[in-house]
């Protein structure tokens, strides 16, 4: 298992200092958060490699920064955007192969989207996922709050829908805020599983540095080694709940014995 952090702890920093941060602090995999367009052209790629390479990281997946507009894009009553949408995405494609990445974070479509039916959500994502496979990338759809595979009952779907080339993203806090079931959609998706987003929580209070709630990660490493095909956990938090990178760092440190 690898063990490592995303640059989403360090939002909003720009994503070159957030990845040299990561560096310095130690991290040996991390998730990469877009925050503009301009990171993704080829000379700042690049650059972002440089640094990659400099401190011996690895990239597991990208998130993009247009994770928020993702409904809009995909998954609009207008079909026509669809093909403009993915074309648009052919630039994290790309990205990832500069990278060395495989996965590319999907929030999906809003759960207010009524109109929009399972089957018909993964008929559009299945054709976004094809694209990313002529690069050689999954695209790996994260269970979001607010979001359809946030929810049990729409995962139940998504993995009838889906294709198997679509993966999974599973992340604690977002389970936390969406009320779901933990174990029953690491149960659902643990074929498709490519990483998973840890923080701790207690009660409602969600986002915290991992061993400073009461999540038992004993239990919950023991089922994703056993049970999924998760490849890498990697710390992924609020910036306001950090209260300083050793404190951080350290959550990583102890994260270690489950590699």
């Amino acid at each position: 298992m690898k063990i490592g952090l995303s640059t989403g702890c360090f939002f909003p920093q720009e994503t070159i200092e957030a990845v040299k941060r990561a560096g310095k602090l130690g991290a040996k995999y991390i998730e990469i958060f877009f925050n503009t367009h301009s990171e993704l052209k080829e000379e700042y790629l690049y650059k972002l490699k440089k640094i990659i390479d400099e401190y011996g990281m690895q990239v597991v997946s990208i998130h993009p920064y247009t994770s928020a507009i993702e409904s809009f894009m995909f998954f609009s009553m207008h079909d026509y955007k669809l093909q403009d949408s993915i074309e648009l995405y052919e630039a994290y494609f790309k990205a990832c192969n500069i990278l060395g990445c495989k996965y590319i974070v999907l929030h999906g479509c809003f759960t207010r989207y009524d109109f929009m039916d399972m089957e018909r959500y993964c008929r559009n994502l299945n054709e976004l996922s094809r694209k990313a496979r002529e690069y050689g990338v999954y695209i790996s759809q994260e269970n979001v709050y607010k979001f359809k595979c946030g929810y049990i009952k729409n995962i139940e779907e998504f993995i009838k829908y889906a294709d198997k080339d679509v993966k999974f993203t599973f992340d604690i806090k977002q389970a936390v805020k969406s009320r779901q079931s933990i174990y029953k959609i690491l149960d659902l998706t643990k074929e498709r599983i490519s990483h998973v987003h840890i923080s701790d929580f207690t009660g409602r209070k969600y986002s915290l540095v991992p061993f400073t709630g009461s999540f038992n990660y004993d239990r919950f490493f023991k089922y994703i080694k056993e049970n999924t095909t998760a490849e890498a956990a990697l710390v992924e938090l609020y910036s306001p709940m950090i209260e300083s990178d050793n404190q951080l760092m350290e959550a990583v440190a102890k994260l270690q014995k489950y590699a």
